[in-house]
């Protein structure tokens, strides 16, 4: 699927909320791209603040409609997780997943994905944004109160962020297309095997419960996150995050 608009901002709250806010002002039809230089309130996942100094990241939102009952659009940041471990391996880094939608690169976060939906005359707008680490300095990354990594640390060079927003374009594009028309299913063994925890490997789980202790099992192909508990049941989790 192509980009049929392409709006840029020097300066913006956030390329999520200003998609939210305009819906009328998006493409009926294919994506509508949304780019800033910098944000000033830029969100993750959680109501989190997502750090965005200007000139050295990705800040991007692909907005576009599907059916309002389409049933597995909760895969759609998986898509785009899964785009962005394309572009990291073209470049020679060496990507992983972190359930849902987190990208790693040596344990660290480099990348973080937010989607959002809004009903707009019948159809369900998708507003998937995501911030990429390009050349964050060392000294802004330790401003995040979570480990994090961008591709300047990682690699010790600098590298021109247009075309990678552009390859990060063609990719989501692709997946999406596909997607739309197959389903998850053509997706999910790459993004299992892309996972960051390996079967029986002992991990910590927040979700709306609490913490929760126990070993990590598999990717389920409902989008969900199977975890052994102490107790010995297998249990499928739908919401929540890891935590160190």
């Amino acid at each position: 699927m192509r980009s049929h608009l392409h709006y840029h901002f020097e300066t913006i709250d956030s390329t999520n909320t200003w998609a939210k806010k305009n819906v009328d002002q998006l493409a009926p039809e294919g994506i509508t791209l949304i780019t800033a230089s910098e944000q000033t309130g830029g969100r993750g996942r959680f109501k989190r603040r997502w750090e965005s100094p200007p000139d050295v990241n990705i800040y991007a939102t692909f907005c576009f409609f599907v059916e309002p009952n389409r049933p597995d659009i909760g895969h759609i940041p998986q898509l785009m997780a899964l785009a962005t471990v394309d572009v990291l391996e073209e470049l020679e880094f060496a990507p992983s997943l972190k359930w849902p939608n987190d990208v790693l690169l040596q344990d660290k976060k480099v990348s973080g994905i937010l989607c959002e939906t809004v009903l707009a005359e019948q159809r369900r707008c998708i507003i998937c944004g995501i911030g990429l680490n390009v050349n964050m300095p060392s000294t802004l990354l330790k401003k995040i109160n979570r480990p994090a990594t961008s591709l300047l640390v990682e690699s010790q060079r600098s590298f021109e962020i247009n075309p990678i927003l552009k390859r990060l374009e063609e990719s989501f594009g692709q997946h999406l297309a596909r997607f739309l028309k197959e389903g998850f299913s053509p997706f999910f063994e790459t993004f299992r095997a892309k996972s960051y925890f390996q079967l029986g490997q002992k991990v910590r789980f927040q979700d709306s419960q609490g913490p929760i202790e126990g070993l990590f099992e598999t990717l389920e192909t409902d989008g969900s996150v199977r975890l052994r508990l102490p107790n010995g049941i297998s249990k499928a989790f739908y919401a929540g995050e890891f935590i160190s």
